[in-house]
């Protein structure tokens, strides 16, 4: 294999490989969110997607394993006569199938915080007015089983719900732009949180201001304080 395949022909077959399985899934990706977003009936205002280099997943794993089966294929095919380009080809398709069947996106409105893990499952959400706080978690140094090596870090958003429970949405890389995209999620998420909390205050103060005006008009009179307008007329007062 070290006589048919170059250097300069494997890196440019890793760049076709990887380049245009991320090109393709992001152009399918964004018709698949536009026909059916993952708030719902709702805008989804930000989004997060699990990414190629979150390779502490099983399921990333098998597509870099195959986008790099791909290139090294088609490195041989476009060098050796002979070698079929169909195999190529085949684990290139493979890689996007598998990358979009095992999908795992994340996404806020200003009402719900919506996640779905995989093409064919429902999707989960939380109310906005439901979360108490919400955390981004990196994961740095997370070698895999088989693996001598680290791998690239991860992170993903931890949310904490009002009666204590919490949620950890789908994981991303965090190289080189996938911590910024997940903390730029949670800062939205913080909003909504303080707009909600910031309605909820001023609910409570106009329901304390009208019990209080409800008060002072129920509050009985005490008969010395009452005026009779006979004796109004006959000049005491």
């Amino acid at each position: 294999m070290g006589d048919w395949i170059s250097p300069t022909s494997l890196a440019l077959a890793l760049l076709l490989a990887f380049g245009l399985e991320r090109l393709a899934l992001r152009g399918l990706r964004a018709a698949a969110l536009a026909f059916e977003p993952v708030s719902g009936e709702h805008t989804d205002s930000v989004v997060y997607h699990r990414d190629l280099l979150a390779l502490t997943e099983r399921d990333m794993q098998t597509v870099f394993g195959l986008l790099l089966a791909a290139a090294v294929s088609g490195a041989v095919a476009w060098h050796a006569p002979g070698w079929p380009a169909w195999p190529s080809l085949v684990a290139w398709l493979g890689a996007l199938g598998w990358d979009l069947w095992t999908w795992e996106r994340a996404a806020g409105s200003v009402k719900f915080v919506s996640w779905k893990r995989g093409w064919r499952q429902s999707a989960r959400r939380v109310a906005v007015s439901d979360l108490a706080e919400v955390n981004v978690v990196v994961r740095r140094g997370a070698s895999a089983k088989g693996i001598g090596r680290a791998l690239p870090p991860t992170c993903y958003l931890a949310l904490l719900m009002a009666d204590g429970k919490a949620v950890k949405l789908p994981r991303t890389g965090a190289w080189p732009f996938g911590e910024r995209r997940v903390e730029d999620f949670a800062n939205f998420v913080r909003m909504q949180i303080a707009v909600v909390a910031d309605l909820r205050r001023r609910a409570e103060a106009e329901k304390r201001s009208a019990a209080r005006h409800a008060a002072v008009e129920q509050e009985p009179v005490h008969p010395a304080q009452k005026i009779d307008p006979l004796a109004i007329n006959r000049g005491k007062y």
